[in-house]
């Protein structure tokens, strides 16, 4: 394992590049190509001469070449100096006034929670994002209307524009231009977006790919619940203990050791491949350690979430990871502001005005 000296993310041993910020790992560096005779490449940093070697204050002359017998030819003109480029200045890494979390440089929101980070990089213009016209709800008198932000963030975490909501319901998709309209993981109408006093509330349009929250400590887990770790997809199951029927009938099966949840890995068109059932106090999911692991994906952490039950029910919790838990909005439940929503593959800063 390759631990990243930029921004400390867990790497694989045959990575050459950083999962989580891009830059090499150690190790990967190229070997230097020594420039032609006479040519010094810009930027270049040139090495100063070796200064003579004493010995008790007598400078001692390095060893002549020997004497070639060659006809003189007379030296080839020198090329004009190059100044050294001067190395930028060490950027430190940025620290969120919010959570605290240590940024890699030239991010603009904090990784973890999404608030803005001090620095901002040079980026490209934001995209501009307009939701189409719809009929909004109109406004009980005398209220005034309720608004709401969803900031898009790109790979790099820099703004990439901004979709401007105002009461609702807002319907969202594919369908909603550029850039949207060239991820497929969208449905045309995928959800429609509700501005509340206290978040904005999100109902599914289609029950295809839905609407993931990134969860912060831990949330409750219910039956039915689908969660995103890494590239994977998880679905959770209660499996509470067996009853007999009305008539007194049992129905039969293998000696159960005491499951109580079961956990399916969800592959392309919905079907589940694995299923691996909860035992015990928490089951634990990740790249290297746990009860349901995932070696090749490297967006997962080495031990990256915990499923765990107590008398209040069962909770999902992650475990500091570097690209976080993510868990499906229940259709018409309200994400509060400052919540990261991924939909398809675009991910939202849900900010209040």
């Amino acid at each position: 394992m390759i631990i990243c000296p930029n921004c400390g993310k867990e790497n694989q041993d045959h990575y050459k590049f950083c999962l989580g910020c891009g830059a090499r790992l150690p190790g990967g560096a190229p070997a230097s190509v020594p420039p032609r005779s006479g040519h010094t490449p810009a930027g270049t940093q040139i090495t100063p001469p070796v200064a003579p070697q004493t010995s008790g204050g007598t400078v001692i002359d390095p060893p002549k070449p020997p004497a070639s017998k060659a006809p003189m030819v007379p030296p080839p003109a020198a090329a004009p100096p190059v100044a050294a480029a001067t190395p930028p200045a060490d950027v430190a890494p940025a620290g969120c006034n919010a959570c605290g979390m240590v940024n890699p440089p030239g991010f603009l929101f904090c990784g973890r929670c999404g608030n803005r980070l001090g620095a901002a990089p040079v980026t490209p213009p934001p995209v501009a994002v307009t939701p189409p016209p719809v009929t909004a709800r109109p406004a009980a008198t005398g209220r005034p209307k309720l608004r709401a932000f969803l900031h898009l963030l790109r790979e790099d975490g820099s703004d990439g524009g901004t979709i401007d909501l105002e009461d609702g319901p807002i319907p969202f998709g594919r369908d909603s231009g550029a850039p949207f309209d060239q991820d497929f993981y969208l449905n045309p109408k995928h959800c429609a977006f509700t501005v509340e006093a206290d978040g904005v509330r999100v109902d599914d349009l289609s029950p295809v790919n839905g609407v993931y929250r990134k969860i912060e400590g831990r949330i409750e887990l219910q039956h039915g619940d689908t969660f995103r770790v890494g590239q994977e997809l998880l679905y959770y199951e209660d499996l509470p203990e067996a009853e007999a029927l009305a008539d007194g009938t049992e129905r039969m099966g293998s000696p159960n050791p005491g499951y109580w949840g079961r956990i399916s890995v969800i592959v392309d068109g919905g079907r589940a491949c694995e299923a691996v059932p909860i035992v015990g106090n928490e089951f634990i999911v990740g790249r290297e350690r746990g009860d349901l692991t995932f070696p090749t994906d490297g967006y997962v952490s080495s031990t990256h979430c915990r499923i765990g039950g107590d008398d209040d029910g069962v909770f999902l919790e992650d475990r500091g990871s570097s690209n976080g838990t993510y868990l499906r909005v229940r259709s018409g439940q309200c994400v509060p502001f400052g919540s990261l929503l991924l939909i398809g593959q675009q991910l939202f800063h849900v900010r209040e005005s």
